[in-house]
């Protein structure tokens, strides 16, 4: 004699309809499933969606059951996941009996989803070898599920494409919203080997090779401008004295100058030219250092779906030249 069927209760909540309905008596495990089911209705009247629709779910594996089911499906529409939702509710709704007063409750909360449903369309491109394999949100697909709208459910969706030869795979991320159709075409990018590469290039290596390469020349070239300004403010003091010296022997008023002022004239010129050569090759030799380290990027690996736009672009206009026997030095330039 089986026992009478429990009579459900439906509670009208101000964030909708929830429908909680007691557990039958008769489970693989009663006591486990019975305290997550109540658990789980617990964290659902406190707004815990997540918590609440995993407790249901461990609970109709202890005891499934069609009422778990219908509390499952109502959590899981609360927190976002309509296909989910829309599903179980199609489900429990294929379950109950003609006379169960949760079919019609059932069949109504199924439609009323159908709207909010995203769809996702899957398509091979021409030049994608046969027998591609995807695999979305850990799920794996053939192309028998090519050109099949797919509802599923909003957010983002993890893919994979599970190439026959024993390729990589090569994976992509895709987001849907509520009621979005979207085709999602397919396309295999054959990447170029390490191999292939070098035989493009003629075997010969790039100048600068990522991991570093780089950054050692602008060490390098650094140090070259750092000496450089050095030895031009060193021979720039010079100079300085030198003019010293030749204001101190020539006369402005008689335009004349002793010995020593016509050898410190001669010789301060040779300073000062040597201070701007210095600074200039200094200047020049950082700048070329500061490009080397900022354009020293280590090699990203692209996925086949997506390219990223990389560089950064330098561009330094020396301009050196004389006046009056001083050197000026102009640098313009933009990063």
């Amino acid at each position: 004699m089986s026992r009478p069927r429990i009579v459900s209760l439906l509670l009208l909540t101000t964030a909708g309809l929830g429908v909680l309905y007691p557990r039958p008596a008769h489970a693989q495990n009663p006591a486990a499933a019975e305290a997550l089911f109540e658990q789980a209705r617990t964290a659902m009247a406190a707004g815990s969606f997540d918590i609440a629709c995993a407790r249901f779910r461990d609970s109709d594996k202890l005891d499934p059951a069609v009422g778990t089911r219908f509390n499952l499906a109502d959590c899981e529409e609360r927190r976002g996941r309509v296909a989910t939702a829309w599903s179980l509710f199609r489900g429990v709704l294929s379950e109950l009996a003609n006379d169960d007063d949760r079919k019609p409750i059932a069949r109504q909360r199924a439609r009323a989803l159908e709207p909010r449903l995203p769809y996702v369309t899957l398509s091979r491109a021409a030049d994608t070898p046969p027998g591609m394999r995807v695999r979305i949100d850990g799920i794996e697909l053939t192309e028998g599920s090519f050109g099949v709208a797919l509802p599923m459910d909003p957010g983002a969706h993890d893919l994979q494409l599970l190439p026959r030869d024993g390729a990589a795979n090569q994976g992509s991320t895709f987001a849907l919203r509520e009621g979005e159709h979207r085709e999602l075409p397919i396309r295999w990018v054959s990447l170029p080997s390490a191999a292939g590469a070098a035989a493009d290039s003629g075997g010969s290596a790039p100048p600068f090779s990522p991991g570093g390469s780089r950054r050692r020349w602008a060490y390098v070239t650094g140090g070259v401008g750092v000496a450089g300004v050095a030895f031009g403010a060193v021979t720039g003091i010079v100079a300085l004295n030198k003019k010293s010296t030749v204001d101190a022997n020539c006369s402005d008023a008689q335009r004349v100058c002793n010995q020593a002022g016509v050898n410190a004239n001669e010789s301060g010129k040779t300073f000062a030219a040597l201070s701007g050569i210095g600074l200039g090759i200094g200047v020049l030799a950082l700048a070329a250092s500061t490009y080397l380290w900022l354009t020293d990027v280590p090699a990203r690996p692209q996925l086949a779906h997506s390219s990223i736009p990389l560089g950064l672009g330098v561009r330094m206009s020396p301009n050196l030249s004389w006046a009056n026997g001083a050197s000026v030095l102009a640098v313009d330039g933009s990063f």
